[in-house]
């Protein structure tokens, strides 16, 4: 049973992979796509986080994708290409033979029907609790209903983010002074994420969960939202 890392080069592919790496992970195959001067959501150079304990280790930006991605697998093809549907990827995951795909993609980018095709489940962190909280930035609705955060792990399929769901967990909303979008909501995500994965070594199966819940659609949440979510913050916990 095979593993394959489908990543591209962004700050969240670095949280996965520092994630399983922590965990004395080994995969079987990893893929690496960018192309360097494009400016693909998601891609960022960031500088070092805060100083301040949070309920999941962050990703530490000064540790290089690639670096990562050697403790994990001897097997690391890197790939020029801006979208996921490049049709050299969907040749390399075709030919990778996998029999499990962990995603993490640039933002904003649907896998196609083509790769989905292949045979082998594609794993997503989505960050919000579903169905609840479908659709984008739903980590900010999230905080501002008082809930928290929330990660749920599903296959992917044609329909955004309603594929069977195989694992979801609560996280607390960060303190304050800590950045959510680049480090936060990556840090949650890979920690479920890298759970999955070792849960899935450990049995070989995925176990689809039923998830009963409200199935609303969330839109890129607005700037004053965001803020106001932001200062909740300041009071505490917002879960």
């Amino acid at each position: 049973m095979s593993i394959l890392f489908l990543a591209a080069n962004t700050p969240r592919s670095q949280a996965y992979a520092q994630a399983m790496a922590g965990r004395g992970m080994e995969i079987d195959a990893a893929i690496l796509f960018d192309r360097p001067g494009a400016g693909q959501p998601g891609k960022a150079d960031l500088p070092s986080p805060p100083d301040i304990p949070t309920s999941v280790p962050l990703p530490v930006p000064g540790i290089p994708l690639m670096q990562s991605l050697v403790t994990l697998s001897r097997q690391i093809q890197q790939i020029e290409a801006e979208s996921v549907n490049d049709p050299e990827i969907l040749a390399a995951v075709r030919d990778s033979g996998a029999d499990l795909v962990i995603y993490s993609g640039y933002g904003g980018q649907l896998v196609s029907p083509g790769l989905l095709a292949l045979g082998a489940p594609f794993l997503h962190a989505h960050s919000g609790w579903l169905p609840d909280y479908r659709g984008s930035t739903t980590v900010y609705y999230s905080l501002l209903a008082g809930e928290g955060c929330g990660v749920s792990v599903i296959q992917l399929v044609a329909a955004i983010d309603q594929g069977p769901i195989v694992a979801r967990r609560r996280y607390p909303a960060p303190p304050a002074g800590v950045d959510i979008d680049y480090f936060y909501d990556s840090a949650i995500r890979a920690d479920l994420m890298a759970d999955t994965v070792a849960a899935w070594i450990e049995d070989g199966r995925l176990a689809p969960i039923e998830a009963l819940g409200t199935a609303a659609d969330y839109y890129v949440v607005h700037p004053l939202l965001k803020h106001i979510a932001l200062l909740g913050l300041d009071g505490g916990d917002a879960d």
